[in-house]
C-alpha cells in the first residue's frame, strides 16, 4: 500500500470549507486555513489561523462542531488516525489560541484591531524598511469575526489607523508600520 493512500494531500481554493470529524487531524502544507465553530445564535467563532506546518482538527482543538476554512489556495494533508501529537505541537497550538484570546479581551475595538493586525504582520508578514507587509488577505468581515465586532466597525477603525499612519489596508496592500509594531513588541515576543 502506498504512502499516498495512507496520507493523501488535498488541494483547496480560497473560501473552500472542509467539514472535519472527531478523529481526523490535518497538516497545513501550504496556504492559510482558519478553524471555526459557531455559537448558539449561529455566528461564526474563529478558533485560529494556521499556516504551513500547523496541525489542526477536533482532536487538537477539542471543539465541536469544527470546520476548516481556506483563506487562500492551499494544500492540506490528512494525517493517519494513529498520528502522535508532540508536546511542541500542542504548545504552539496553545500559544496561538492564548494570544488570540488575549487580543479578544482588549476593551477598545481599535486597540484590538491594531493588536490583531500586528499579530498578523509578525506571523504572516514580510519585513520591509517601514514595517511589515501582510501576505494574508483577510476580508473586513473575517477580521470582524476574529476579533468580535462588526464589519462596519472594522472599516471605520482601519480608516482611522491609516490616517494615523499605523497601517495601510486598502486594495491589495496590507501593511503595518514599524511604529505600530513597536507598540506591541513585548506581547508579540511572547506569542
Amino acid at each position: 500500500m502506498s504512502s499516498q493512500l495512507l496520507q493523501p494531500s488535498y488541494r483547496f481554493k480560497r473560501r473552500d470549507r472542509i467539514s472535519v470529524d472527531t478523529c481526523t487531524l490535518w497538516q497545513v502544507r501550504s496556504g492559510l486555513v482558519r478553524t471555526i465553530t459557531w455559537n448558539q445564535e449561529g455566528d461564526v467563532v474563529p478558533l485560529g489561523l494556521w499556516s504551513p506546518g500547523s496541525i489542526i482538527g477536533v482532536p487538537i482543538s477539542q471543539v465541536e462542531p469544527c470546520e476548516l476554512q481556506c483563506l487562500s489556495t492551499g494544500e492540506l494533508e490528512r494525517l493517519p488516525l494513529d498520528y502522535a501529537l508532540t508536546v511542541d505541537m500542542l504548545l504552539k497550538h496553545t500559544a496561538q489560541v492564548n494570544r488570540l484570546l488575549q487580543i479578544m479581551h482588549c476593551r477598545q475595538v481599535q486597540e484590538r484591531l491594531l493588536q490583531f493586525s500586528c499579530w498578523l504582520a509578525e506571523n504572516f508578514g514580510q519585513p520591509t524598511s517601514h514595517g511589515r507587509l501582510i501576505i494574508v488577505r483577510l476580508t473586513h468581515q473575517e477580521i470582524a469575526e476574529t476579533i468580535g465586532t462588526s464589519r462596519v466597525t472594522i472599516t471605520r477603525f482601519i480608516k482611522q489607523l491609516e490616517a494615523e499612519g499605523l497601517m495601510r489596508w486598502s486594495g491589495r496592500e496590507r501593511f503595518v508600520s514599524n511604529r505600530a509594531l513597536k507598540t506591541f513588541q513585548k506581547e508579540l515576543m511572547i506569542a
